[in-house]
Protein backbone atom coordinates (compact mmCIF):
# COMPACT_ATOMS: atom_id res chain seq x y z
CA UNK A 1 0.00 0.00 0.00
CA UNK A 2 1.57 3.12 -1.31
CA UNK A 3 2.64 5.84 1.90
CA UNK A 4 1.53 9.09 1.00
CA UNK A 5 2.54 12.56 3.02
CA UNK A 6 0.24 11.74 5.90
CA UNK A 7 2.22 8.39 6.22
CA UNK A 8 4.97 9.91 7.46
CA UNK A 9 7.36 8.24 5.62
CA UNK A 10 10.59 9.46 7.28
CA UNK A 11 10.07 8.57 10.93
CA UNK A 12 8.32 5.37 9.36
CA UNK A 13 11.54 3.63 8.04
CA UNK A 14 15.27 3.75 9.38
CA UNK A 15 17.04 6.48 7.17
CA UNK A 16 20.45 6.51 6.24
CA UNK A 17 22.36 9.38 4.10
CA UNK A 18 24.74 8.31 1.75
CA UNK A 19 26.09 11.39 1.61
CA UNK A 20 27.20 14.09 3.65
CA UNK A 21 30.19 16.18 4.79
CA UNK A 22 31.71 18.01 7.56
CA UNK A 23 34.50 20.65 7.96
CA UNK A 24 34.91 24.20 6.27
CA UNK A 25 35.18 23.41 2.44
CA UNK A 26 35.02 26.75 1.10
CA UNK A 27 35.53 30.40 2.45
CA UNK A 28 32.14 32.02 2.42
CA UNK A 29 30.50 29.39 4.83
CA UNK A 30 31.47 29.03 8.87
CA UNK A 31 32.54 25.44 9.37
CA UNK A 32 29.94 22.96 9.68
CA UNK A 33 30.88 20.53 12.61
CA UNK A 34 29.53 16.94 14.22
CA UNK A 35 27.60 18.84 16.23
CA UNK A 36 25.56 20.67 13.50
CA UNK A 37 25.37 18.10 11.56
CA UNK A 38 23.64 15.73 13.97
CA UNK A 39 21.59 18.84 14.78
CA UNK A 40 20.22 19.06 10.96
CA UNK A 41 20.34 14.68 10.85
CA UNK A 42 17.68 15.07 13.69
CA UNK A 43 15.45 17.79 11.97
CA UNK A 44 15.51 15.95 9.04
CA UNK A 45 15.16 12.04 10.90
CA UNK A 46 17.72 10.83 9.87
CA UNK A 47 19.21 7.78 11.62
CA UNK A 48 22.70 7.72 10.36
CA UNK A 49 25.20 9.31 7.74
CA UNK A 50 27.99 8.64 5.72
CA UNK A 51 30.24 11.36 5.74
CA UNK A 52 32.44 12.05 3.08
CA UNK A 53 36.03 14.01 2.61
CA UNK A 54 36.77 15.96 0.01
CA UNK A 55 40.55 15.92 -0.74
CA UNK A 56 40.12 17.06 -5.01
CA UNK A 57 41.42 20.66 -5.35
CA UNK A 58 38.82 21.42 -7.82
CA UNK A 59 35.68 21.05 -5.72
CA UNK A 60 36.47 23.53 -2.61
CA UNK A 61 38.92 26.13 -1.11
CA UNK A 62 39.68 23.70 2.02
CA UNK A 63 40.27 19.97 2.07
CA UNK A 64 38.37 18.20 4.49
CA UNK A 65 41.01 14.97 4.63
CA UNK A 66 40.29 11.32 5.65
CA UNK A 67 41.83 11.76 8.66
CA UNK A 68 39.72 14.52 10.34
CA UNK A 69 36.65 12.87 9.06
CA UNK A 70 37.85 9.97 11.03
CA UNK A 71 38.92 11.30 13.98
CA UNK A 72 35.43 13.47 14.47
CA UNK A 73 33.18 10.09 13.82
CA UNK A 74 35.24 7.71 17.27
CA UNK A 75 32.99 10.00 19.29
CA UNK A 76 29.50 8.99 17.42
CA UNK A 77 29.87 5.68 15.82
CA UNK A 78 26.59 5.16 16.16
CA UNK A 79 24.94 7.95 13.77
CA UNK A 80 28.32 8.43 11.59
CA UNK A 81 29.91 6.35 8.89
CA UNK A 82 33.32 7.63 7.16
CA UNK A 83 34.61 7.22 3.87
CA UNK A 84 37.74 8.02 2.77
CA UNK A 85 39.30 9.73 0.05
CA UNK A 86 42.80 9.72 -1.95
CA UNK A 87 43.19 12.55 -4.70
CA UNK A 88 44.10 9.99 -7.94
CA UNK A 89 47.45 12.49 -8.78
CA UNK A 90 49.00 12.02 -6.15
CA UNK A 91 53.16 10.78 -6.17
CA UNK A 92 54.60 10.22 -9.39
CA UNK A 93 51.79 9.83 -11.91
CA UNK A 94 53.18 6.62 -13.51
CA UNK A 95 53.92 4.52 -10.46
CA UNK A 96 51.37 5.67 -7.50
CA UNK A 97 48.99 3.23 -6.20
CA UNK A 98 46.38 4.24 -3.96
CA UNK A 99 45.49 0.79 -2.77
CA UNK A 100 47.51 0.74 0.46
CA UNK A 101 46.29 4.05 1.56
CA UNK A 102 42.78 2.56 0.64
CA UNK A 103 43.00 -0.30 2.51
CA UNK A 104 44.94 1.07 5.32
CA UNK A 105 41.80 3.74 6.21
CA UNK A 106 39.35 0.70 5.36
CA UNK A 107 41.23 -1.07 8.20
CA UNK A 108 40.19 1.95 10.29
CA UNK A 109 36.42 1.70 9.86
CA UNK A 110 36.08 3.51 6.46
CA UNK A 111 33.32 1.60 4.56
CA UNK A 112 33.30 3.59 1.41
CA UNK A 113 35.73 5.93 -1.42
CA UNK A 114 34.16 9.48 -2.30
CA UNK A 115 33.37 11.55 -3.04
CA UNK A 116 35.68 11.68 -5.85
CA UNK A 117 35.38 15.42 -7.70
CA UNK A 118 38.99 14.62 -9.77
CA UNK A 119 38.88 17.03 -12.54
CA UNK A 120 39.94 14.33 -15.09
CA UNK A 121 38.40 12.18 -17.72
CA UNK A 122 36.43 9.57 -15.77
CA UNK A 123 38.31 6.65 -17.74
CA UNK A 124 41.85 8.31 -17.02
CA UNK A 125 44.22 5.57 -16.11
CA UNK A 126 45.25 7.22 -12.51
CA UNK A 127 41.41 7.16 -11.94
CA UNK A 128 41.11 3.72 -12.96
CA UNK A 129 43.51 2.87 -10.05
CA UNK A 130 41.06 4.38 -7.76
CA UNK A 131 38.92 2.12 -9.15
CA UNK A 132 39.85 -0.99 -9.03
CA UNK A 133 41.58 -0.69 -5.89
CA UNK A 134 38.11 -0.07 -4.21
CA UNK A 135 36.61 -3.01 -6.10
CA UNK A 136 39.36 -5.48 -5.00
CA UNK A 137 39.43 -4.55 -1.13
CA UNK A 138 35.24 -4.14 -1.34
CA UNK A 139 33.79 -0.81 -1.05
CA UNK A 140 31.75 2.00 -3.33
CA UNK A 141 32.66 4.83 -4.87
CA UNK A 142 30.82 7.51 -4.80
CA UNK A 143 31.13 9.74 -8.38
CA UNK A 144 30.60 13.66 -8.55
CA UNK A 145 29.86 13.81 -12.67
CA UNK A 146 29.95 17.13 -14.43
CA UNK A 147 31.51 19.30 -16.50
CA UNK A 148 34.41 19.47 -14.91
CA UNK A 149 34.80 16.92 -12.38
CA UNK A 150 34.80 13.08 -13.69
CA UNK A 151 34.72 14.04 -17.12
CA UNK A 152 32.71 12.34 -19.94
CA UNK A 153 30.84 12.95 -23.36
CA UNK A 154 27.22 13.01 -23.94
CA UNK A 155 25.83 9.82 -23.61
CA UNK A 156 28.47 8.80 -20.76
CA UNK A 157 30.44 6.22 -23.08
CA UNK A 158 33.84 6.90 -20.95
CA UNK A 159 32.05 5.84 -17.96
CA UNK A 160 29.96 2.88 -19.26
CA UNK A 161 33.19 1.59 -20.65
CA UNK A 162 34.88 1.85 -17.36
CA UNK A 163 31.83 0.04 -14.90
CA UNK A 164 31.41 -2.71 -17.86
CA UNK A 165 35.32 -3.30 -17.15
CA UNK A 166 35.70 -2.74 -13.41
CA UNK A 167 32.41 -4.99 -12.68
CA UNK A 168 33.65 -5.82 -9.15
CA UNK A 169 33.68 -1.81 -8.12
CA UNK A 170 30.52 -0.47 -7.13
CA UNK A 171 29.40 2.83 -8.34
CA UNK A 172 27.63 5.40 -6.58
CA UNK A 173 26.93 8.36 -9.41
CA UNK A 174 25.94 11.49 -8.25
CA UNK A 175 26.21 15.29 -9.50
CA UNK A 176 24.58 17.89 -12.28
CA UNK A 177 25.75 15.37 -15.73
CA UNK A 178 24.97 12.70 -14.24
CA UNK A 179 21.32 13.24 -13.38
CA UNK A 180 20.87 15.39 -16.73
CA UNK A 181 21.45 12.17 -18.38
CA UNK A 182 18.08 11.40 -16.94
CA UNK A 183 16.81 12.87 -19.92
CA UNK A 184 17.78 11.39 -23.68
CA UNK A 185 17.49 15.03 -25.00
CA UNK A 186 20.20 16.14 -23.04
CA UNK A 187 22.81 19.45 -24.46
CA UNK A 188 26.35 19.80 -23.52
CA UNK A 189 25.59 23.17 -21.34
CA UNK A 190 23.43 20.74 -19.45
CA UNK A 191 26.69 18.85 -17.78
CA UNK A 192 26.99 21.59 -15.40
CA UNK A 193 23.37 23.23 -15.01
CA UNK A 194 19.74 21.71 -13.85
CA UNK A 195 17.84 21.36 -16.93
CA UNK A 196 14.09 21.70 -16.79
CA UNK A 197 11.10 20.53 -18.44
CA UNK A 198 9.67 16.90 -19.28
CA UNK A 199 12.02 13.88 -19.00
CA UNK A 200 12.25 12.33 -22.24
CA UNK A 201 12.22 8.49 -22.19
CA UNK A 202 14.94 6.75 -22.91
CA UNK A 203 18.02 8.84 -20.89
CA UNK A 204 21.11 6.70 -20.42
CA UNK A 205 20.76 7.18 -16.68
CA UNK A 206 18.47 4.47 -16.58
CA UNK A 207 20.02 2.66 -19.32
CA UNK A 208 23.04 2.28 -16.96
CA UNK A 209 21.01 1.43 -13.78
CA UNK A 210 18.95 -1.33 -15.66
CA UNK A 211 22.07 -2.43 -17.72
CA UNK A 212 24.83 -3.43 -15.31
CA UNK A 213 24.24 -4.70 -11.80
CA UNK A 214 27.59 -2.41 -10.41
CA UNK A 215 25.98 0.79 -10.73
CA UNK A 216 23.76 2.72 -8.34
CA UNK A 217 23.16 6.33 -8.11
CA UNK A 218 22.58 8.85 -5.12
CA UNK A 219 19.56 11.28 -5.13
CA UNK A 220 21.79 14.03 -3.00
CA UNK A 221 21.94 17.86 -3.53
CA UNK A 222 20.40 20.03 -6.43
CA UNK A 223 21.02 17.81 -8.98
CA UNK A 224 18.90 15.11 -7.87
CA UNK A 225 16.41 17.05 -6.56
CA UNK A 226 16.02 18.67 -9.92
CA UNK A 227 16.30 15.23 -11.45
CA UNK A 228 13.05 14.60 -10.18
CA UNK A 229 11.27 17.04 -9.11
CA UNK A 230 11.53 18.82 -13.22
CA UNK A 231 9.04 15.93 -14.33
CA UNK A 232 7.70 14.49 -11.43
CA UNK A 233 5.07 11.66 -13.08
CA UNK A 234 8.36 10.38 -14.95
CA UNK A 235 10.05 10.67 -11.93
CA UNK A 236 7.50 8.32 -9.86
CA UNK A 237 7.85 5.35 -12.23
CA UNK A 238 11.71 5.92 -12.28
CA UNK A 239 11.86 5.77 -8.97
CA UNK A 240 9.94 2.60 -8.61
CA UNK A 241 11.08 0.65 -11.83
CA UNK A 242 14.73 1.41 -10.35
CA UNK A 243 14.45 0.92 -6.69
CA UNK A 244 17.11 -1.40 -5.69
CA UNK A 245 19.56 1.15 -7.14
CA UNK A 246 18.80 4.22 -5.98
CA UNK A 247 20.46 5.89 -2.33
CA UNK A 248 18.48 8.41 -0.33
CA UNK A 249 21.03 11.34 0.00
CA UNK A 250 20.95 15.04 1.31
CA UNK A 251 24.76 16.46 0.51
CA UNK A 252 24.43 18.65 3.94
CA UNK A 253 27.78 20.62 4.18
CA UNK A 254 26.92 23.68 5.71
CA UNK A 255 23.79 24.98 8.88
CA UNK A 256 21.42 27.01 6.65
CA UNK A 257 21.28 23.98 3.78
CA UNK A 258 18.01 24.50 2.08
CA UNK A 259 17.08 20.54 1.36
CA UNK A 260 14.07 19.15 -0.51
CA UNK A 261 14.66 15.90 -1.18
CA UNK A 262 11.98 14.56 1.92
CA UNK A 263 9.57 16.67 0.52
CA UNK A 264 9.96 15.72 -3.13
CA UNK A 265 9.82 11.56 -1.98
CA UNK A 266 6.95 12.43 0.33
CA UNK A 267 4.53 13.85 -2.29
CA UNK A 268 5.65 10.72 -5.05
CA UNK A 269 3.33 8.27 -2.87
CA UNK A 270 5.68 5.30 -3.44
CA UNK A 271 5.43 1.89 -2.40
CA UNK A 272 6.45 0.91 1.59
CA UNK A 273 9.03 -1.04 -0.25
CA UNK A 274 10.59 1.47 -2.40
CA UNK A 275 10.68 3.93 0.18
CA UNK A 276 12.34 0.98 2.50
CA UNK A 277 14.78 0.24 -0.07
CA UNK A 278 15.73 3.62 -1.01
CA UNK A 279 16.25 5.05 2.52
CA UNK A 280 17.87 2.10 4.41
CA UNK A 281 18.06 -1.23 2.80
CA UNK A 282 19.88 -0.26 -0.26
CA UNK A 283 22.79 1.23 1.94
CA UNK A 284 22.96 -1.39 4.71
CA UNK A 285 23.83 -3.90 1.82
CA UNK A 286 26.70 -1.76 -0.05
CA UNK A 287 28.04 -0.73 3.21
CA UNK A 288 27.97 -4.35 4.40
CA UNK A 289 25.73 -3.03 8.05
Amino acid sequence: MPVGLEGNVFSKFKVIDFHTHLGKPWRAYSRFTAKDLLKRMDELKISMACVLPLENPEETDFYSTTESILRIVRKHKDRFIPFCNVDPRRGNPGTFDPYPIIEDYVSRGCKGFGELLAGLPIDDERMQRIYRAAGEIGIPVVMHLDAYRCIDDIGLPKFEKVIREYNKTIFVAHGPHWWAEISSDIKPSDKSSYPKGPVKPGGKVEYLLQSYGNIYADLSAGSGENALSRDPEYARGFLERNSSKLLFGTDLLRKSQKIEIHNILERMNLSEKTYEKILCKNAERLLKI
